[in-house]
């Protein structure tokens, strides 16, 4: 068996050896561990809002989301409402237009 941070064989001469091993590759896991979960916390963590320039452009921005939502939802029932005569081009060009 080889340490993979020296490179050199590992000899075991007891139980005790297998178990000190065993300890010592948990804690570096568990070490490995935190600083993994640290970093992934860091990638995921919201921004605070705190400032009202930062509320406002929130606030902004959802807005403009729905907006263009609520506009693309009319234009597609104005494009296919029943009743209406269906022309013969192609469904996304009457979208773009």
């Amino acid at each position: 068996m080889t340490n993979p941070s020296s490179q050199q064989p590992l000899l075991y001469r007891s139980l005790d050896d297998i178990k000190m091993r065993k300890q010592e590759l948990r804690r570096m896991l568990q070490r490995d561990n935190g600083e993994i979960s640290q970093i992934w916390n860091g990638l995921l963590a919201r921004p605070e809002v705190n400032t009202p320039t930062n509320r406002i452009q929130g606030l902004m921005s959802k807005s403009i989301g729905i907006i263009d939502g609520a506009l693309l939802g009319w234009k597609l029932y104005q494009r296919l409402k029943p009743g209406k005569k269906k022309r013969k081009t192609n469904f996304l060009l009457r979208l773009i237009s």
